[in-house]
């Protein structure tokens, strides 16, 4: 459901995707190509004693062997990603793409091999021979949970802490007539796209130019990276990226194969193509938390006080920015809520299990968990409605601009109205009956929910104060052309991850220069052809890299105008653009191509072009620090049926009303949404990663790796809400990861309302996955309430 008026169109090269026409990397084809596999250490631990390719190298269609000390005699040590750890509070470490003494986790990259075949590739990787002598490992920080001060083991270990207060945290809570004092946890999870990563390298060492195709978000970001790593000029790299089957922040910069695969191309003087498979998209995770909550609160229901106090283990070091999600699950807090005193303490821990990737949501979704289980947990204690306790706590209208404990400032909202529309939507009166009604082993529940996802990347680093850093550059750029026929090209520095964004770009530009989207090419991903760009990252596609389609195409409109003006008499403000035509006041129409031939009659070209680069415009407030120049909203309605027997959890329904700003087109929004809300399904119930005593991964299949089936979601009904964010263009905000928060949990909070029905001893939901042994596992447990 939309309440949008804004024109839709179709999908672009959707029946392509369907029908499978569509090309990926996994199906280029070049002649004399190599297939790399790699060579995983089988210890969580341990120093590298040797590593032995003798029987590797000679198996029939291998190539080339490479290990980690001849790497590194090659290979810089890799690049942080989004700048460097110390301005986050972390520590930077010099990284290798293969180690040469330490391995620290199962399935690090030990060696590659080159081969004529994937068989041959894999054969040989099997056939390499290490030798360790296993070191201490560690796979849990939760006894840190709590402890001020970490032993020197510990300490070590320490990535990064961080710590934003507001107000006086500690007195207020002993002042508050009622404390609550919880533990909460989000298990380990990753992104699982259909796609996995995949490059294909092609060295021409004639023209010392390397072009990668690549499954990737961050076309430019990665020839910078490959630049850096392999001691090249970033314009002898070509980085192209066509279709992508999924991303979900996997596809980010930081993948210790990139410059592995690039090398052996160089090395080898022949292509050389590197597909993931499915068990090593699996070694990847992130989300996993624990967080010790104490929160003071009134008789009313009003929250006054949150100390949040989150160990957070990222893995094993690494330059993906993946470990910068605990920095932003603490920023974050207190989510939508205006609780004046506030302490949030994260401390990054490195584990020996791999290192986490960027995940979809990028932090956000584990404190929206964490505070709407406290919202509900206020509400039972004081025997209120939890709807009514969220009203009593949000944020409200005449608040925004709101400066939050770590300087993010949420940009606008109306989150009452929000939270009234998905109430309504849902029709919650009824929900609440049909709850009360049932009866049996089987017991409904229903969970609301709201969430805030800060959005966008980052303004200028003079915008901010210390320790806040953007997450992603601040910028977009975009060229738009015309041609002698009147068609539109439009290149754009942001990527399609297969959202559609590409549908966006060409209506913005169609709009701006009179014609329709089916004039317009879009072209992405191409570091040759493209103006730079971020790519594909914190929701800002058509938010910032449309708004660059937009000046561009204006600046291109004010060209032929004057042209126009010029030819047909008048001023240049008095022609405009509509169905494919020119027309100057009071004239008759002229079709665009006539117009753009008379532009370009005198100089040759083929082509008319403007290129513009955009940056969301920060308020002029020297207090201002903030790396997300606008906020998403969303509130969620969750009715489940849970079976007590079995522990099995069924999603009846999932209403949803989200807030991105000027909605520019409602089918790929609400395309977003559906993704986000069966994400946050599958992580409130279904997804984990698991990793057995010895840190290996537990789940390396979809056999393992449970995610939720088309049987095990029900109808989305989505509404919009729509307030237009202040320090953008098109008003436009995110709609890429809000929903996962959201849904997960709203799930939570209706299994809990289920669980707790009848005056049943049940110990309340304060951990996520809810997998059908953790319901049980509360139904046994009869400790109550916290």
């Amino acid at each position: 459901m939309s309440t949008s008026t804004q024109a839709t169109w179709p999908k672009r090269n959707a029946q392509d995707f369907v029908v499978g026409r569509a090309e990926f990397v996994d199906d280029l084809r070049v002649p004399g190509m190599l297939h790399m596999a790699v060579v995983r250490s089988t210890r969580a631990h341990a120093r590298l004693l040797a590593v032995d390719a003798t029987r590797a190298a000679s198996r029939s269609g291998v190539v080339r062997v490479l290990e980690g000390r001849e790497a590194s005699a090659t290979l810089a040590t890799l690049p942080y990603q989004f700048g460097v750890p110390e301005l986050l509070g972390a520590e930077s470490r010099p990284l290798t793409a293969l180690p040469t003494d330490v391995v620290r986790y199962v399935g690090e990259p030990i060696a590659v091999v080159a081969a004529e075949n994937p068989r041959a590739a894999r054969a040989a990787a099997a056939a390499v021979t290490v030798r360790y002598d296993d070191l201490p490992a560690l796979f849990d920080v939760r006894h840190l949970l709590g402890v001020e001060h970490l032993n020197a083991a510990d300490a070590v270990r320490l990535i990064a802490e961080n710590h934003f207060r507001s107000g006086e945290p500690e007195g207020a809570l002993q002042r508050a007539p009622h404390v609550l004092d919880a533990t909460f946890s989000v298990g380990r999870s990753g992104a699982a796209p259909l796609e996995t990563r995949g490059y294909l390298a092609d060295w021409d060492e004639e023209s010392g130019r390397l072009t990668v195709h690549a499954s990737h978000q961050q076309p430019f970001q990665l020839r910078t990276e490959l630049a850096e790593v392999l001691g090249m000029s970033p314009t002898a790299i070509r980085v192209v990226v066509a279709n992508v089957g999924g991303s979900f922040g996997l596809k980010m910069t930081g993948q210790v194969e990139e410059p592995l695969v690039c090398l052996m191309s160089m090395l080898c003087r022949r292509p050389v193509k590197w597909i993931e498979t499915r068990s090593e998209t699996m070694l990847g995770g992130a989300r996993e938390q624990v967080h010790r909550v104490r929160v003071g609160f009134g008789e009313d229901g009003r929250v006054t006080t949150l100390l949040d106090d989150m160990v957070v283990p990222v893995g094993a070091r690494s330059v993906s920015p993946g470990w910068r999600q605990a920095y932003v699950s603490a920023a974050s807090l207190p989510t939508a809520y205006d609780v004046p005193h506030v302490d949030a303490r994260s401390r990054v821990l490195e584990t020996n299990l791999p290192p986490w990737h960027a995940c979809r949501g990028f932090g956000k979704e584990a404190p929206t968990f964490v505070m709407e289980r406290v919202m509900d947990l206020v509400a039972r204690r004081l025997r209120l409605d939890p709807v009514d306790v969220r009203r009593r706590n949000l944020l409200q209208t005449s608040a925004f601009p709101h400066r939050m404990p770590s300087g993010y400032q949420i940009d606008s909202g109306d989150f009452e109205a929000v939270l009234d529309k998905v109430l309504d939507l849902a029709d919650y009166p009824a929900a609440k009956t049909a709850v009360v009604a049932k009866s049996g082993p089987r017991r409904r529940g229903v969970g609301v929910a709201f969430e805030i996802t800060p959005e966008g990347g980052g303004h200028a680093a003079g915008k901010m104060g210390p320790g806040v850093i953007p997450t992603v550059a601040a910028s977009e750029n975009a060229t738009v052309r015309v041609d002698r026929n009147g068609h539109v090209t439009v290149l754009s520095g942001v990527t399609n991850p297969g959202g559609g964004n590409d549908t966006a770009l060409a209506r913005l530009a169609a709009t701006e220069l009179g014609t329709t989207p089916d004039r317009v090419t879009v072209i992405q991903g191409d570091t040759d052809l493209c103006p730079p760009g971020t790519g594909n990252a914190s929701s800002r596609g058509a938010a910032v890299g449309g708004a660059a389609v937009v000046l561009a195409a204006r600046q291109l409109a004010d060209q032929l105008r004057k042209v126009a003006a010029s030819e047909f008499g008048g001023a240049p403000a008095d022609v405009t653009f509509v169905d494919g035509a020119v027309r100057v006041a009071g004239g008759a129409p002229v079709v665009l191509a006539d117009v753009c031939r008379l532009a370009l009659r005198s100089s040759g070209a083929d082509w008319l072009e403007s290129t513009h680069g955009y940056r969301p415009t920060p308020p002029e407030d020297p207090t201002f620090r903030d790396s997300y120049p606008y906020f998403s909203s969303g509130a969620y309605v969750a009715e489940v049926e849970v079976d007590r027997d079995t522990g099995i959890v069924r999603v009846l329904k999932l209403t949803a009303v989200h807030d991105c700003g000027r909605v520019l087109e409602p089918v790929l929004v609400e395309g977003q949404l559906q993704g986000a809300m069966a994400m946050g399904v599958g992580l409130a119930l279904f997804e984990q990663s698991r990793f057995d005593g010895g840190g290996a991964s537990a789940t390396r299949t979809f056999k393992e790796y449970l995610i939720p089936r088309a049987n095990d979601l029900p109808d989305f009904i989505i509404g919009h809400y729509e307030t237009p964010a202040p320090y953008t263009l098109l008003g436009a905000k995110g709609a890429g990861e809000a929903g996962v928060g959201g849904a997960l949990a709203a799930v939570a909070n209706a299994v809990d309302d289920a669980l707790q029905r009848n005056g049943d001893a049940v110990a309340p939901v304060t951990s996520i996955p809810l997998t059908p042994p953790a319901v049980l596992a509360l139904t046994a447990d009869s400790r109550g309430a916290p």
